[in-house]
């Protein structure tokens, strides 16, 4: 019985050691980019909610480069306009663009239909982006659970789960018709963990990560491709991260991860995050915890430094 034991602890190993160096090796070096055009069922339309900033501006920056149409979502008009623009300008005006302003911590279903639905039905969607979820800005600092705006908390569940369930419920019809179409889900790395002082923020994380895996199951039989991505620190306005190889601006981020489709479901989207998730693969539960919560405790103590700071300068 103790060698039956020993031997799965052994192969169970080899498997996390063979798939974390996969998961490094194949995607980024070795794989040929799908066709993304082939794969979402010669679909002409692109939706990307949270498209005004960071990794979903850049996404549908590089799917228009493409020649995917885009519907982008955003909640405000005025920066709708300008990435509308800027986009039309590189993509030298060769592909269409409509977008929609609209609040994601509204959760009333008749504001989506009128609002969201009502448009995406008349579009022959082949991908659905949903990076609302890195892009609306809805984070604490880290702290207790009984610290935290009670509103705030609400929001954040609000837009980190209700989009990504409404919104893949609503375009699978026209997908599953096709037999093609992609979903890419943005989680977060704090999502794969139990996060401290951000005990609502991880757990949404981690209902995108489950709900994408069940999603996953329920359309197996399908040529559906339901991918998860859970990056670390990306250099943008909302992270306040300075570029660097562990925090890669949003460009290099989805460059990266546009290379991901169809081979991995699951992917923290670019190389040197993926470098880190594999690392984190080998060590036993308990060091993870550990490092976290150190992590963690960290940045809460630098939060409560830098309030203190601005309460100072006011």
């Amino acid at each position: 019985m103790l060698t039956l034991l020993a031997y799965f602890t052994l192969s169970y190993i080899l498997y996390r050691i063979c798939y974390g160096i996969y998961s490094v090796v194949y995607p980024y070096f070795l794989a040929t980019p799908m066709d993304l055009h082939k794969s979402s069922g010669g679909a002409k339309w692109a939706l990307i909610t949270g498209s005004t900033d960071g990794i979903g501006k850049e996404y549908a920056i590089q799917l228009g480069k493409k020649g995917f149409n885009l519907i982008l979502i955003s909640r405000t008009l005025s920066k709708l306009n300008s990435v509308k623009e800027e986009i039309l300008k590189e993509c030298k005006n060769n592909i269409e663009i409509e977008t929609i302003t609209f609040d994601f911590t509204n959760a009333n279903l008749d504001d989506y239909k009128k609002d969201i639905l009502s448009v995406i039905e008349k579009k022959d969607i082949g991908i659905l982006g949903l990076f609302v979820l890195n892009n609306v800005g809805l984070a604490n600092d880290p702290d207790f659970l009984h610290e935290i705006d009670l509103q705030l908390n609400a929001n954040i569940i609000i837009v980190n789960t209700l989009p990504v369930s409404i919104l893949s419920a609503a375009i699978l019809p026209q997908m599953i018709k096709r037999n093609a179409g992609i979903i890419i889900n943005i989680s977060s790395g704090g999502g794969a963990v139990a996060f401290p002082y951000f005990s609502i923020y991880s757990s949404t994380k981690a209902y995108i990560n489950h709900f994408s895996k069940i999603l996953r199951s329920e359309y197996s039989n399908t040529n559906i491709i339901i991918q998860t991505i859970s990056p670390g620190h990306v250099a943008t306005n909302m992270s306040s991260e300075k570029i660097s190889y562990f925090s890669p601006s949003a460009k290099e981020f989805v460059e990266d991860a546009i290379k991901t489709i169809g081979f991995v479901p699951e992917t923290a989207g670019c190389l040197p995050h993926q470098i880190k998730a594999a690392f984190g693969m080998l060590l036993p539960h308990f060091m993870i915890e550990f490092l976290i919560k150190n992590f963690a405790k960290k940045m809460k103590d630098a939060a409560k430094i830098r309030k203190g700071n601005e309460t100072k300068q006011q």
